[in-house]
């Protein structure tokens, strides 16, 4: 106990250690609160902790974190100040947000949405809050006349910066709005805001690999600025205690099993700090919930990297144009109508609104609004899961020894055949383990490459590519990507559950893979940051034929799941057998005899392609004709000119 005393000694400013309790009412949701029993520090931190949002989020709160251990201690949240657009150039930053993701994955700005920040990070005390939103209100609208429109923004561009800066002289005048909200605050909340001092500005992307430079500057090129903005000043607070820690969104429901772990709820928020992973096995990981804020361990392939915004709650905006008053009931729950039909969009998909737990007050970033045609309805495409088999492999073209016929004396590695790729990937001084992980020749690089090149032809743009963790599967992927002029653009996610049937592996191990950070740095384009749903230790070796079946049929139904809001093709890259066993149960089939099953996989050829599309809303799938022709090639046996040509 004293050491958290030290703690909060350190965090808590001195006025907010004296600050005297009910200075400020907070209306009748904090009467309300009191009258059913709850005492009034538990009260006050839960209409903090919702945004004010209403009694019944409160309530919802304060049962859920029943036993959170830190919820009687005096600590209080975080809070800060931005400009948000609204309008039709809010509409041209969304479409920028989703172009650049989709093209050159997430970077350090998708963690909060687009924005210009008018304040640093600031702490107010629970009993304060509806003091600093009357603060805010009451700026505004002093403000309303006098704020800049239009906002002239200009862009800006470095190798790991893009943004659009507002101009010096309008800069200055943002600044006296946050000046005159920071005297507000500290005379009617009692609290220190510090107003932003940097050049003020609207980051669109940092901290992003060079070679995305060229991509997303062309793309913030195309950005209307002097389109029409209504700016929103917006409130926010987050946790301070999970300030630094990686924000985790429940995908799947988890009951614990032992007392150290955490029960997992669809929806939910969880935190993760670096510094408490030393304890944790693989596969495994310790996080905080926000839903009832307890720690424990937690699988971590229950769980997706999200956004840091996600998980603030929202405590209000004001329009600087519009004179409707937005503290009322009615402007409230229109706001947070506005901000939960955001959240509505990113709910996993096993989730409806009345699942997702209440306290999840966030400002998601936008999404882009898609055009509709004339009849005023867009048509959404049917989702279909495309599943590929890989390339021709050297190990069955040059047998089982083809390591010793492209290794020198030294151990380095010397193709001695055209259909030899002529490197290796980590081929640096030893084999790896090559002889259970064999890549792909050069044909059946070239042989991905078509398959690329005709899904371009079809116009069939694929969404996410998930490979299985053999080398012949990812440089498959990569190939097929570079066919259709995608390679570095969409990252293919390498996913252990897509393995072929482990009793096929000789030996009494599996194959020691190449890491995907290990891919990357050897030119892979593949998603370093994705976390599997079946980690490499989950796999075992000789499984039995119905472990394999229900893995696969598992790990394919994970995949759509999680893509299911954010792309309608998905392509997975995987072995012979992956055909069948990613499709028959999606379409619900009963799976086959181990018998007729082999049978089938001896029919599927390299490049094998499969298609199978989702029917309607019933979640039904049917297997129909891929869009692209079959691949075919005849042998050609290894050619040796002296034995043929100089026989007498």
């Amino acid at each position: 106990m004293a050491a958290r005393e030290d703690l909060y000694s350190k965090i808590l400013p001195r006025r907010l250690r004296q600050t005297r309790p009910g200075t400020v009412k907070c209306g009748s949701s904090l009467d309300v609160l009191l009258s059913m029993g709850f005492p009034r520090p538990r009260a006050l931190k839960a209409l903090a902790s919702t945004g004010g949002r209403n009694v019944q989020a409160a309530c919802d709160w304060l049962f859920s974190h029943v036993d959170d251990p830190f919820l009687d201690d005096p600590l209080p949240r975080e809070y800060v100040l931005y400009l948000r657009p609204s309008g039709p150039l809010q509409n041209q930053l969304s479409h920028f947000w989703q172009q650049s993701r989709v093209n050159c994955g997430k970077n350090k700005a998708h963690n909060i949405f687009p924005h210009i920040t008018l304040c640093q990070f600031f702490m107010c005390a629970d009993q304060n809050v509806e003091a600093l939103c009357g603060a805010l209100q009451g700026t505004v609208a002093q403000w309303r006349g006098r704020f800049p429109s239009p906002l002239p923004l200009d862009l800006y561009t470095s190798s790991n910066f893009i943004g659009l800066f507002v101009e010096e002289q309008v800069a200055d005048v943002l600044k006296l709005f946050a000046a005159d909200f920071a005297t507000e605050a500290a005379r009617k909340a009692e609290v220190q805001v510090e107003p932003h001092r940097k050049q003020l500005h609207v980051t669109l992307a940092y901290h992003f690999p060079s070679q995305h430079l060229a991509t997303l500057e062309k793309l913030a090129r195309g950005i209307e600025v002097k389109l029409g903005c209504d700016w929103l000043a917006v409130l926010f607070s987050r946790d301070i205690r999970f300030a630094n820690h990686e924000s985790l969104q429940v995908m799947y429901p988890y009951v614990p099993q032992n007392e150290d772990e955490l029960e997992l709820v669809p929806g939910d928020f969880v935190f993760m700090s670096p510094l408490e992973q030393g304890g944790a096995s693989e596969g495994w990981v310790q996080g905080s919930s926000l839903a009832t804020g307890l720690t424990g361990l937690l699988p971590e392939n229950y769980v997706c990297r999200a956004d840091e915004a996600d998980a603030w709650v929202f405590h209000g905006s004001h329009s600087f144009f519009s004179c409707e008053p937005s503290s009322d009931r009615t402007s409230r729950e229109r706001d947070r109508g506005l901000f939960d039909g955001l959240l509505d969009s990113r709910r996993p998909d096993n989730t409806s609104p009345g699942d997702t737990p209440s306290l999840s007050l966030i400002c998601h970033p936008m999404q882009v609004l898609r055009m509709a045609g004339g009849s005023g309805h867009t048509r959404t495409p049917k989702r279909t899961l495309f599943v590929c088999r890989h390339g021709e492999r050297m190990d069955v073209v040059f047998g089982k020894h083809w390591l010793s016929l492209c290794s020198d004396s030294k151990g380095r590695y010397m193709r001695s055949n055209l259909n030899m790729p002529p490197s290796l990937p980590m081929w640096s001084g030893g084999q790896r383990d090559y002889d259970m992980d064999a890549p792909i020749t050069v044909l059946g690089s070239t042989q991905a490459q078509l398959v690329g090149e005709a899904l371009l032809e079809r116009n069939t743009v694929l969404d996410f590519v998930y490979c299985s963790p053999s080398l012949r599967c990812v440089q498959t992927a990569q190939n097929i990507l570079k066919g259709m002029q995608q390679e570095g653009k969409l990252k293919v996610r390498v996913e252990p559950g897509l393995f072929e049937w482990t009793k096929w592996v000789s030996g009494s191990s599996l194959p020691s893979w190449i890491p995907p950070a290990d891919l990357a740095s050897a030119h892979f384009s593949v998603d370093t940051s994705y976390r599997p749903f079946i980690p490499i230790s989950k796999l075992t070796v000789s499984e039995s034929y119905e472990s394999y079946i229900s893995r696969s049929y598992q790990v394919t139904k994970d995949i759509l799941s999680v893509c299911q809001n954010t792309g309608s093709k998905v392509l997975l890259v995987a072995h012979a057998s992956s055909l069948d066993a990613c499709t028959r149960q999606l379409q619900g089939r009963g799976h086959q005899s181990p018998q007729d099953f082999i049978q089938v996989v001896r029919k599927v050829p390299y490049l094998g392609f499969c298609a199978c599309e989702e029917q309607g809303d019933a979640g039904q799938w049917q297997l129909v004709d891929p869009p692209i022709l079959p691949i075919t090639h005849g042998p050609n046996h290894s050619f040796d000119w002296r034995e043929s040509l100089l026989q007498d």
